[in-house]
C-alpha cells in the first residue's frame, strides 16, 4: 500500500503510477511476455483488464519504471 498504493493481495503492474519516488522494481515474467495480450488486475483484485505485453512495457517506461523480463516460471 505505501508504495504501490494498492491493498495487499492486489499487487498488480498498473500500481507503478502511484510508485512516484521509484522504489520498486518490477520484474515480469519472461514466458508471460511472449504472450501478445497479458491481463493484469486495475489496481483492484476485483476485476482484470487486457493489455498489449508491448503496451504494459510502454506504460510502466511511461511512469519511469524499466521493468526486468526475468524467467521466473520453471
Amino acid at each position: 500500500m505505501e508504495f504501490l498504493g494498492v491493498i495487499p493481495g492486489s499487487v498488480t503492474a498498473f500500481g507503478a503510477i502511484n510508485d512516484t519516488s521509484n522504489n520498486v522494481t518490477f520484474v515480469l515474467d519472461a514466458d508471460l511476455m511472449e504472450h501478445e495480450i497479458v491481463n493484469c488486475h486495475p489496481l483492484t483484485n476485483d476485476a482484470t483488464t487486457s493489455i498489449a505485453g508491448a503496451d504494459l512495457i510502454r506504460f510502466m517506461e511511461a511512469t519511469g519504471h524499466t521493468p526486468l523480463v526475468l524467467k521466473v516460471t520453471a
